[in-house]
């Protein structure tokens, strides 16, 4: 038996809203996407000072060495920490806003790398991973960064 034409003309109708729909999830999908960028982009230019650093700390923004050297002073004081207290305290040093999770996402990045590197000259160690994240210690060799005032000269 075939279903009555009533029911397959509004099983087509029904179709045909429910693909009317999926287009216009897709359109809103790809305007949130736009609306998002042009949002950032006034935050950007709304207040330089504050909102620059957020883009900034992948290139530049610490100095070679830096978030070493505070992870392993942090290291030093506290025995234990994971990556992401290690993070705060960078952020808190460079007055950075912790709230901001992009930032403090960026600056995670960072010091996973600095950590990473300072692992292989054994200034910080790995003790374990505790839900996921690494927990740092201070490392078995300890230096002494010297910094001449004066240039050298020769002659």
């Amino acid at each position: 038996m075939s279903e009555p034409l009533i029911v397959q003309t509004l099983t087509e109708k029904r179709a045909e809203i429910l693909g009317q729909i999926k287009a216009y999830e897709a359109q809103i999908a790809h305007a949130k996407h736009d609306l998002a960028h042009v949002n950032a982009t006034i935050e950007l230019f709304a207040a330089p000072e504050r909102r620059r650093a957020r883009y900034i700390v992948s290139h530049g923004f610490f100095k070679k060495g830096e978030i070493a050297d505070i992870c392993v002073r942090h290291l030093g004081v506290d025995a234990e920490l994971t990556t992401r207290e290690l993070a705060e305290r960078v952020m808190t040093e460079r007055d950075l806003d912790i709230s901001d999770t992009t930032l403090r996402n960026s600056v995670v990045f960072k010091v996973v790398q600095a950590l990473r590197h300072a692992k292989r000259r054994k200034l910080v160690r790995m003790i374990e991973k505790r839900k996921g994240m690494c927990v740092w210690g201070a490392g078995d060799v300890v230096t002494l960064r010297v910094v001449a005032s004066t240039p050298s000269t020769t002659g």
